[in-house]
């Protein structure tokens, strides 16, 4: 992601005029000639914690290092990878050296692989090479002391700094093409040093090389609490992963995402009169099909969801459209007049034997987007 500029106008599709100071981390505002506001609230924080400015992706160089300003942390940028923020602190040590910098990507390298570094909202995506050839990609991640507990997946790896809270994640997203979309999973391998010291390997079923892409975020309060569900691996829970395989996939089985509107985080809304809420998902792979938002028949738990008892699905609230790369789905009747604390849904790919791979609510390089009309 450029900006979550370019984001909006592929959903928005014509000029929008911003209004004001959000109230919030997560949404900007327009509006237009009619005076009809429309918040667009991000899935995760999209300000700075302490500035309130919108995240800029662009990096900083000075000739020794470079820099990024995210939402919670700051990432600097050496021979290793630093983030910081208010918990604490972490050192990540990729392979190779530093070779090249631009404004946007940062370009490790050794003999072996190249490894790119983004900027993410709240930490970076990390694209690296991976030749069946050699041995699987390696990430050191360096703590300045040890946290609580871990949790992990072959999907994500978490540090957790409090119970239900991650100091920082490090998240598959999976193979990519030459266009950047998600072809298949990769999967992530953690192996323990020390109390502050973890490695971490990249693995996939390739038997060609490819480029194989991974998220590292420091947590930030999330919009919407989230999880996978899924049959081939039904004990398993995605709470903290960034990605979705949605349907039927000789990978996961038949995989369902749980998701919950947290109106806290933009309550502000509950005393407006709410004309339309939509929300929109970027399509990461080169399916597309279609989506179905259902009601749930209790509240889910999203660190202890999975297959063998999830909660049973119901009415169906909304089926997808599709347009400039984004799933819309129409939640207005659903969500209703933002008074309740949370509403507890579920979203599906409903085309037989077909899946679709879209963002979780943690991820912080493609979030979701909840658009909100109200005056």
């Amino acid at each position: 992601m450029k900006s979550i500029f370019n984001e909006l106008e592929k959903i928005h599709n014509n000029e929008l005029n911003l209004i004001g100071i959000s109230s919030d981390r997560y949404t900007v505002h327009y509006q237009d000639s009619k005076g009809i506001k429309t918040a667009y609230c991000f899935s995760v924080p999209i300000r700075n914690i302490k500035t309130n400015e919108i995240v800029d992706f662009k990096l900083n160089h000075t000739s020794n290092e470079s820099t990024f300003i995210a939402s919670a942390s700051k990432i600097t940028i050496n021979d290793k990878i630093t983030m910081l923020n208010q918990y604490g602190q972490c050192n990540i040590i990729v392979q190779g050296k530093l070779f090249k910098r631009t404004n946007e990507v940062i370009f490790f390298k050794n003999d072996n692989e190249y490894t790119e570094i983004r900027p993410t909202l709240n930490g970076m995506i990390l694209i690296v090479t991976y030749n069946p050839l050699y041995a699987p990609p390696q990430i050191i991640l360096q703590f300045d002391r040890s946290f609580e507990s871990v949790k992990k997946s072959n999907k994500f790896f978490s540090v957790m700094r409090e119970k239900f809270a991650p100091f920082i994640t490090a998240s598959s997203i999976g193979t990519i093409d030459a266009s950047e979309k998600v072809i298949r999973p990769c999967a992530i391998h953690s192996e323990k040093i020390n109390d502050t010291e973890f490695i971490l390997s990249i693995h996939t079923e390739s038997k060609s090389k490819v480029l194989v892409a991974i998220e590292i975020n420091m947590y930030e309060p999330k919009l919407f609490q989230d999880t996978t569900v899924e049959s081939k691996h039904s004990d398993l829970n995605n709470a903290f992963g960034g990605i979705s395989y949605l349907g039927k996939s000789n990978f996961f089985g038949e995989q369902i995402l749980y998701s919950r509107l947290e109106f806290s985080n933009i309550s502000y809304l509950q005393n407006k009169k709410i004309y339309k809420s939509i929300l929109h998902i970027p399509n990461l792979g080169n399916t597309v099909s279609s989506l179905t938002v259902n009601k749930l028949s209790d509240r889910f738990c999203s660190l202890g969801s999975n297959w063998e008892n999830k909660i049973s699905i119901s009415d169906t609230i909304a089926h997808s459209t599709f347009s400039n790369g984004y799933y819309h789905l129409d939640l207005t009747t659903f969500l209703g007049d933002f008074k309740k604390s949370s509403k507890n849904f579920a979203i599906q790919c409903t085309s037989a034997n077909k899946y679709v791979i879209i963002p979780t609510a943690d991820n912080f390089y493609t979030p979701q987007i909840l658009e909100v009309k109200y005056q």
